[in-house]
C-alpha cells in the first residue's frame, strides 16, 4: 500500500516532508505557509518533497484551492469512491428512513454501466433487507439479476421499473427515482447524507478524504462510521408529492 501524504498549513512551515502519523495511519507530512510572496514556492517545495517520498495521494486542509499547482507536480487527492461504495448499504437504509420508509416495504434500484463487484456486494447485502431490487446495468446486469433470484429468492425487477431510491455506481442519464445517491467521482453526491467518524477531532469527523485514507489503511471500520444528515428537502418533497 502506498504511503499517504499530508499537507499542513503552518506559518512556520517551509515545505520539508517528514514521516508522521495521523490517527495511527503512517503519513508523509509537509508543513508549508501558503501566504506571502514565497507562498507558492513553499507549496511547490512541499509537493516535490511528498512526491519524492512516494506520497502521490495527498490529504489537504479544508477548502484547499491550490490543486492545479499540486496536480502539475503529479499529486492527486485521496479518492473517496471506495469508502462511499463500501458503506452504500447503510447509506441506503438511512435514506429510506429519512423518507419514512421501512426497507422491508421499499424497492432499491442499483444503476450503472456495469454490474461490477461493488454493485454485486451491495445487492447481496440488500437482498435480505429490502422488498425488491432493480438491477440496471447493460454490462452484466442480467447475469447478476438471475444469480440473485436463484440465491436469495428476492424479486429482481427489470431496469425500467422505478424504485424508492437509486444507488448509482456510474454516471448515466437522469435517474428515474427522485431520491438517488451518486456513488462515483471525486465528490460523490449523497443527497444530504454524510459519513462521519465521531471519534475523530471535531474538524476531521466529516473530512471524507481523511476518512477514506483511514478506511483504506485499516484504521477505521464500519462500526466507527456513522451517517448523519437527511435527504435533501427537494427530494423529500418530490417523494411526498408522488405518494
Amino acid at each position: 500500500m502506498s504511503v499517504f501524504g499530508q499537507l499542513v498549513f503552518s506559518d512556520q512551515g517551509r515545505g520539508r516532508a517528514v514521516p508522521g502519523r495521523l490517527y495511527g495511519l503512517p503519513v508523509l507530512r509537509a508543513e508549508a505557509d501558503p501566504l506571502g510572496f514565497w507562498g507558492e514556492r513553499r507549496l511547490r517545495k512541499a509537493g516535490r518533497g511528498l512526491l519524492r517520498g512516494g506520497a502521490r495521494r495527498v490529504l489537504v486542509p479544508r477548502d484547499f484551492r491550490r490543486w492545479p499547482l499540486l496536480r502539475q507536480l503529479g499529486l492527486v487527492p485521496v479518492e473517496t469512491e471506495g469508502l462511499v461504495r463500501a458503506n452504500c448499504v447503510p447509506l441506503a437504509l438511512a435514506a429510506l428512513a429519512s423518507q419514512g420508509l421501512s426497507p422491508y416495504r421499499a424497492t432499491v434500484a442499483l444503476r450503472g454501466n456495469r454490474a461490477g463487484g461493488e454493485m454485486a456486494r451491495a445487492a447481496r447485502e440488500l437482498c435480505p433487507r429490502v422488498r425488491c431490487l432493480v438491477v440496471d446495468a447493460p454490462s452484466g446486469g442480467e447475469e447478476l439479476a438471475r444469480w440473485l433470484r436463484r440465491e436469495y429468492g428476492v424479486p429482481i425487477l427489470p431496469p425500467g421499473e422505478r424504485g424508492h431510491l437509486a444507488l448509482r455506481f456510474q454516471p448515466g442519464g437522469p435517474p428515474r427515482e427522485e431520491a438517488a445517491l451518486d456513488l462515483y467521482g471525486p465528490e460523490p453526491d449523497l443527497a444530504g447524507l454524510r459519513l462521519t467518524a465521531p471519534e475523530l477531532a471535531e474538524g476531521d469527523r466529516e473530512d471524507l478524504p481523511l476518512l477514506a485514507a483511514l478506511w483504506e489503511g485499516g484504521k477505521l471500520g464500519r462500526r466507527e462510521i456513522k451517517i448523519t444528515g437527511s435527504l435533501d428537502r427537494r427530494l423529500e418533497k418530490s417523494y411526498n408529492d408522488r405518494t
